[in-house]
């Protein structure tokens, strides 16, 4: 990196990261300013604070943000970029891990044992394109949210080898399920930029994509603020997005259980997954997409 002047690192940093957060001017942000806490920044937010970051300052930080908390961080992370340490153990284009068949055929012996384990109501299954890939949006209420989606789907209507997901880095060691799912790790408390990198790179390569908008699992049950990722990678992938509405999951499955149930006084516990219509971005901005989709997941759920 070439500057002339170390403060015009500060200045340009403190400007980018001013025009990415609606709630502070850059007289507000200081070094002391968390990106998550203080400045409510998301996935979408550390990715486009990097791109620009990256272009303006013809630097490379992508893969170098692990433990970046601060707009400080940011400023030193930048000015010493030849010799900071990349603290991530992993590479991320190694992922989607490689499916073999063993992979393949675990994946399909699960989602037939769901369908009968749990008594599935599946709507909307026309609604899922056949002439293209696209990113499935569902709310998110258990660590089988996933699985239970592709069931719902079916082995015939969907290409298990060519689907992909976001995955947080604590599934890493359990691999045969990252392999299974074409799990992508990232970090929801730290840097995501790789992840989403990776993310559309696959989409541009046809896989078909699923994020939890909400970003993590509910833990009341009900539905949170979708964060805009899913519509960033839409917009720029040009794919469209399908809302999915899951219930009955959090019932099976809630966040204090270490395993979920499998038969109540009355039988199977009923799961419904619902499948909206296709939303195209149509020159819409990430925000607009993004409340759209919700919306869209919200009202699925009267169909229930």
């Amino acid at each position: 990196m070439k500057l002339s002047e170390a403060q015009s690192v500060e200045e340009t940093v403190l400007q980018i990261v001013s025009s990415l957060t609606r709630t502070e001017t850059e007289e507000n942000i200081s070094h002391n300013s968390r990106l998550k806490h203080d400045l409510g920044f998301d996935s979408l937010n550390l990715l486009e604070m990097c791109v620009e970051i990256e272009s303006t300052l013809s630097v490379s930080i992508e893969n170098k943000m692990g433990s970046i908390k601060t707009v400080g961080d940011i400023i030193s992370l930048v000015k010493n970029s030849d010799d900071y340490s990349h603290d991530v153990e992993y590479d991320i284009e190694d992922y989607p891990l490689a499916k073999t068949n063993k992979h393949l055929r675990k994946l399909k012996r699960f989602m037939l044992l769901s369908r009968f384990t749990w008594y599935f109501k599946v709507k909307g299954l026309d609604n899922l394109p056949t002439d293209g890939n696209y990113i499935l949006c569902p709310n998110h209420q258990s660590y089988y949210d996933t699985f239970w989606v592709l069931a719902a789907i079916g082995h015939k209507r969907i290409n298990l080898s060519k689907i992909c997901c976001l995955a947080a880095e604590m599934f890493l060691p359990y691999k045969d399920i990252m392999a299974m799912l074409g799990g992508i790790p990232v970090e929801r408390s730290g840097n995501t930029v790789p992840a989403m990198n990776r993310a559309l790179a696959c989409i541009n390569d046809g896989y078909t994509m699923l994020i939890f908008p909400e970003g993590t699992r509910t833990r009341d049950r009900k539905i949170h603020e979708f964060k805009g990722g899913a519509a960033k990678l839409a917009i720029d992938a040009n794919v469209p997005l399908i809302p999915v509405r899951i219930e009955g999951a959090w019932e099976i499955f809630p966040p204090h259980r270490k395993r979920p149930k499998i038969f109540g006084w009355r039988g199977s516990y009923p799961l419904s997954i619902i499948f909206g219509e296709p939303i195209s971005h149509n020159d819409k901005s990430i925000e607009e997409l993004t409340i759209e989709l919700q919306n869209a997941v919200e009202v699925l759920g009267n169909s229930v």
